[in-house]
């Protein structure tokens, strides 16, 4: 019975992945991973305001910086430069996507919006628009890989690695300065088990809920604890 379901499991996510491509936005992804960008999760499932104690947490944390840079990596569709920039309209606000099709209609809805603030590009790297570092970077629901939510193997190895994970976020690490914010949610990993969170220390978060998983620790074995409560953490 459990592997009929496991193969049930793998057939509804491969029926989704296939009803994805076919979009507008599907077929965008599928260009960028043709000529070899860094891609993570597939989905481009988005929407305003996603996380409301999670912007406000970092909202007050920022809104003494005179004009603060904030980064969104994984941008999507441009709902959460768009959220961020209402929350904070002093910051200057750089938004990235590896997908050209999420941002060229993120760059649409901006413009509507008339939200000057944000600056689009479309890369795969964090330091695609600025090199001297951010003080707060968000990475949200982008170092993940939904079929690792709907299968959970016992090793994530050949969806997403746990290495491969280590190193996105030590590329984004290169771009938050010291005493900014680095924010991941929606991981499949937990930050405190890499290398580079000795740089950071955790920032509590009362008002959020933890993170649901499943979560792979550095050997790509799933975890027993489907619980994690950071998210949050302040560079040293």
């Amino acid at each position: 019975m459990h592997n009929r379901l496991k193969r049930f499991a793998r057939l509804v996510a491969l029926v989704r992945f296939t009803r994805a491509l076919a979009t507008p936005l599907g077929r965008g992804w599928l260009r960028a991973s043709r000529r070899g960008a860094l891609l993570f999760q597939p989905a481009t499932v988005t929407r305003l305001d996603r996380h409301p104690a999670l912007f406000a947490l970092v909202v007050a944390r920022l809104m003494e910086a005179a004009a603060p840079r904030v980064l969104s990596f994984g941008c999507s569709t441009g709902e959460e430069p768009i959220t961020l920039a209402r929350y904070l309209p002093h910051a200057r606000i750089d938004a990235i996507d590896a997908n050209p099709a999420c941002i060229a209609q993120a760059r649409r809805t901006v413009d509507r919006l008339e939200l000057r603030q944000i600056t689009f590009a479309c890369a795969d790297t964090p330091d695609a628009l600025v090199a001297d570092g951010y003080d707060a970077v968000f990475c949200l629901s982008v170092l993940r890989h939904g079929d690792l939510e709907v299968l959970r193997p016992e090793r994530c190895t050949g969806l997403m690695a746990f290495a491969q994970f280590a190193a996105a976020v030590e590329m984004l690490d290169r771009c938050v300065r010291p005493g900014g914010l680095l924010i991941l949610w929606g991981c499949h990993f937990r930050f405190t088990d890499t290398p580079i969170s000795a740089c950071y220390q955790t920032v509590a978060t009362p008002h959020v809920k933890p993170q649901q998983g499943p979560f792979y620790g550095p050997d790509d074995r799933l975890l027993p604890d489907g619980r994690y409560p950071a998210f949050v953490f302040l560079k040293r």
